[in-house]
């Protein structure tokens, strides 16, 4: 059996992701390169699998586009999120969104209206972002999140809460100038707030999606694979946020039975 096929009957299908879902994303795949699974291959796997619906991938280039180097080319500006995210984005995906940090990649008939405003709000993970925009709209209900060799701390999704209950806690007070081309080669100037460095745990979360069967954890080898329901998950981290606007900081987190 090929890692698709597992991946497949493993998680895909008992999970409920269906032809027409949303499927995002996030991997570190030496794991699985070792194992002799080639990034192509699973890239027109998961395109295959949900042939209706959209599979989106991180293209962040936060490490490399910096206030001395602030010039994003949407086109050529290469991502630093691992060899399937940059094929995925070279070969696979149809758009991608306009930022100088946190930009995704994205095949699927939603690829034009989740990427066309990235770069008209100043946080990474807006409204406007790409997490916003299926955060407050139906494909919420049939989007799915897949982390594979990685885990929840790479679930960036859940900054979207971070800038939506408490921008000016998460995200720095200063705005950093950047430049945007776009794929006409125009230029848009913007001014972003980066996140701020502060500790995450996005850990405390995974319980919660176990019990209420949102969340599922398998092995390939020994490169851990997980798949969760983003409705489940927004219910989740909204109702942590509601008791604590600092919901995603150990200071919370780690003590959470006391407060």
């Amino acid at each position: 059996m090929t890692f698709e096929q597992w991946l497949m009957t493993t998680l895909l299908q008992p999970m409920g992701v269906k032809s027409s879902s949303t499927l995002m994303v996030h991997s570190a795949f030496s794991g699985l390169s070792k194992q002799g699974v080639q990034a192509a291959s699973l890239c027109e796997s998961l395109l295959n699998y949900v042939h209706q619906g959209n599979v989106i991938m991180p293209t962040m280039t936060w490490r490399t586009v910096t206030k001395t180097q602030n010039c994003f080319d949407v086109k050529s500006t290469p991502s630093h999120t691992g060899i399937l995210s940059e094929l995925f984005r070279t070969q696979f995906a149809t758009h991608r969104s306009l930022h100088p940090t946190h930009s995704v990649a994205i095949a699927g008939p939603d690829a034009e209206h989740l990427t066309q405003g990235h770069h008209l709000n100043p946080g990474p993970c807006s409204d406007s972002s790409p997490y916003g925009l299926i955060e407050n709209s139906t494909l919420k209900d049939d989007a799915y999140i897949l982390l594979i060799g990685v885990a929840l701390e790479s679930c960036t999704y859940i900054h979207y809460f971070e800038e939506h209950f408490n921008f000016d806690a998460f995200l720095q007070s200063k705005t950093e100038h950047y430049r945007l081309i776009q794929t006409n080669e125009e230029v848009v100037e913007y001014n972003l707030h980066r996140h701020t460095r502060s500790v995450r745990d996005f850990h405390q979360f995974g319980n919660a999606l176990h019990n209420m069967n949102a969340l599922t954890v398998a092995l390939y080898g020994d490169t851990p694979i997980t798949l969760l329901k983003v409705h489940a998950l927004s219910e989740v981290v909204r109702a942590e946020f509601e008791r604590s606007p600092l919901a995603t900081l150990p200071c919370h987190s780690y003590m959470q039975n006391t407060l």
